[in-house]
């Protein structure tokens, strides 16, 4: 098993963790720190997707709906088209207080799914980094043809990066088969991510982000997304438009 078959299959099932994987991620910290921190995102997953809904809500909507059907009913045996406007806006203010308890939840629940996708983007960048943070120390230059050779698996070519290309090693991005290149800036090292946008892992929100040592940016392209991650202070516009402007795609 190598790192990436790790990842994949961590990600894919945090809960569920065979033999195989504890054995390759045993006296191995940073591996016991992603299964981990999967389980606590996969957590996360699972109580955003639980609404909790109003006690007694099925009760009550029986019995509001029995009621406004029985003063209907007095109202016709009566023979009386007006009912009295306290006793309506009494009913009508209890089902549009159940009606706006009902869309607030659900505009919460989607505002904050789309939040969350996006703010992942940039988390599981800079943990990426983190985690790939030695990386950044290497400085023996690796020829553009090794870096086309990955990267035309995905369907892309590079002419050129601003400086020289000193890791290149495939991904698992957030479920997708990404490209990690480092090359060498006026600014320090500089981490790219290439991502495959097909299934639109993170298509909503920010494009920014940043913690108190790194700073990125995404580039939503309609074959690949370019995560671009320097040092706090890096002219990181003028770099992001040289590289997603050195990438094309076959």
């Amino acid at each position: 098993m190598d790192e990436l078959e790790f990842r994949r299959r961590t990600i894919a099932q945090p809960n569920d963790i065979d033999k195989e994987l504890m054995e390759f991620a045993d006296n191995n910290p940073e591996r016991q720190s992603f299964i981990n921190d999967m389980k606590e995102f996969d957590q996360y997953i699972q109580d955003a997707l639980d609404i909790p809904v109003p006690e007694n809500l099925a009760d009550r909507i029986l019995l509001n709906t029995s009621l406004k059907e029985k003063a209907l009913q007095d109202e016709q045996a009566a023979g009386d088209n007006v009912v009295d406007a306290r006793s309506r806006f009494k009913f009508d203010r209890v089902h549009l207080a159940l009606a706006a308890s009902f869309f607030v939840a659900i505009g919460a629940f989607f505002m904050s799914t789309e939040q969350n996708i996006a703010h992942e983007a940039g988390e599981h960048a800079l943990a990426h980094v983190y985690y790939e943070i030695n990386a950044l120390d290497k400085k023996e230059p690796i020829s553009l043809q090794s870096v086309n050779d990955k990267l035309a698996v995905l369907g892309g070519h590079i002419e050129e990066l601003p400086g020289a290309i000193t890791y290149a090693m495939f991904c698992d991005f957030k479920g997708e088969k990404g490209l990690h290149l480092i090359f060498e800036s006026d600014f320090g090292p500089m981490t790219v991510f290439i991502v495959p946008s097909e299934n639109k892992s993170f298509g909503f929100g920010d494009d920014n982000f940043r913690d108190e040592r790194f700073e990125g940016h995404i580039n939503r392209g309609s074959q690949a997304d370019t995560i671009l991650v320097a040092s706090v202070g890096a002219p990181l516009n003028i770099y992001n438009e040289r590289v997603t402007g050195a990438i094309r795609w076959l």
